[in-house]
Parts: structure tokens; C-alpha cells; sequence
């Protein structure tokens, strides 16, 4: 007999931020948020407790940031509205797939000003077997990966 943990899914795929509840991707009504497009980041200083979940930036939203004397992409790991800053992580395009992986191993997390985040982009979340046969021989470990979809700026970063 099988245990309750042990049924076979039959759910439909879903697409869903960490903290909120699962969309069907095949909906109809998918928000403004997901249009294949790069919007410009609010300006913290009109950030009020009203405004739209479209005009804030939010942990997990993929965004441009300045890093330095160029520009970077990053998952917004968390958001300190009481000083104005954010931490992001950075990622890297994978030349092989052109997927965006977590820069964890060459470039810690950033935490940077609200007012250097240029643009929130249009990015799918996923989640694939780390390759590595070495650390992971059974594949039980993964990677999480963005596909962006949105255009990106000139001068963006792309190497780790």
C-alpha cells in the first residue's frame, strides 16, 4: 500500500514565486508582471504601502543593478525598506543554454542602494539536476536557473 507522501502527482504545472500561491501557466489571466519586457525600476522615494505589487521590487524579482562601473543581473535576496538598500545576488549567463545561474562561487551577494536598481525583468524560475557527477554522483542535489526573457540593456554583465 502507499503512504500518503508516496501518490503519484497529477497536478497541473504551475509557475509560482516563493511565498505565493501557484498559477496555472496555461491561465488566461496572467498579470501585467509577466509581460516579456525589461520595466524601469520604481523610484524608492514614491514607494508607499499602497502602490501595485507592479511597481515594487520584492525578494525573488530578477533585476538590473549598477555594480561598480557597469551593470549587473541579480535576484533581489531581500529588501530593507527602513534604509533604502536590497541585497542582491548575481547571476551569470550559462554560455552552453544561455540560462542564468547564481554567481554564488565568484561573486557573493551585493547589497545595493534602491535607487541603483535600473530595471525588473521578465524571468522564468526553475530548478534543473546540478551537473556536477562529481558532488551529486545519485543527482538528488539541484540548481535553481532564470531564463530571462526580457531584453536586456547594453553593457549588461554576462560572465561570472
Amino acid at each position: 500500500p502507499r503512504g500518503p507522501m508516496s501518490a503519484v502527482f497529477t497536478g497541473a504545472r504551475t509557475a509560482a514565486r516563493p511565498g505565493t500561491s501557484g498559477r496555472s501557466l496555461a491561465s488566461p489571466a496572467r498579470p501585467a508582471r509577466f509581460s516579456r519586457t525589461a520595466r524601469p525600476a520604481p523610484n524608492p522615494t514614491h514607494a508607499s504601502p499602497g502602490e501595485e505589487a507592479n511597481d515594487v521590487i520584492v525578494e525573488w524579482d530578477v533585476v538590473v543593478f549598477r555594480d561598480g562601473d557597469g551593470l549587473s543581473v541579480g535576484k533581489v535576496e531581500s529588501v530593507r525598506a527602513s534604509d533604502g538598500m536590497c541585497v542582491c545576488q548575481p547571476l551569470f549567463q550559462e554560455e552552453e543554454t544561455g540560462v542564468w545561474l547564481e554567481a554564488t562561487y565568484t561573486r557573493g551577494p551585493k547589497t545595493v542602494p534602491l535607487g541603483d536598481i535600473t530595471a525588473i525583468l521578465d524571468a522564468d524560475f526553475a530548478q534543473r539536476m546540478a551537473p556536477d557527477r562529481v558532488s551529486n554522483p545519485h543527482g538528488e542535489h539541484a540548481e535553481d536557473f532564470w531564463e530571462i526573457l526580457a531584453e536586456l540593456p547594453d553593457g549588461v554583465r554576462r560572465g561570472e
